[in-house]
């Protein structure tokens, strides 16, 4: 089922979940976004790109579907 992660809270949530640290005083949400999903890839790839791109696989982009494929093959290498 896909999930949406559009603001901080969102991103609050889902990193008490998957026991990630809390943001840093001058960490951007960009920056903690990011830093989330690359925390949570070897658990779930799926869900770090739904955190990466904010909202659920079923809306996706076709760049952002790049991107989670170009993600996706350096991961396997």
């Amino acid at each position: 089922m896909p999930m949406d992660f559009p603001d901080m809270q969102s991103l609050l949530s889902a990193a008490e979940v998957h026991k990630f640290r809390q943001p840093r005083q001058d960490e951007t949400e960009a920056q903690y976004r990011a830093a989330l999903a690359n925390h949570v890839a070897p658990i779930d790839f799926i869900e770090s790109e739904e955190i990466r791109n904010g909202h659920g696989w079923n809306q996706f982009t076709d760049d952002e579907n790049k991107g989670m494929l170009f993600r996706a093959m350096l991961r396997n290498k």
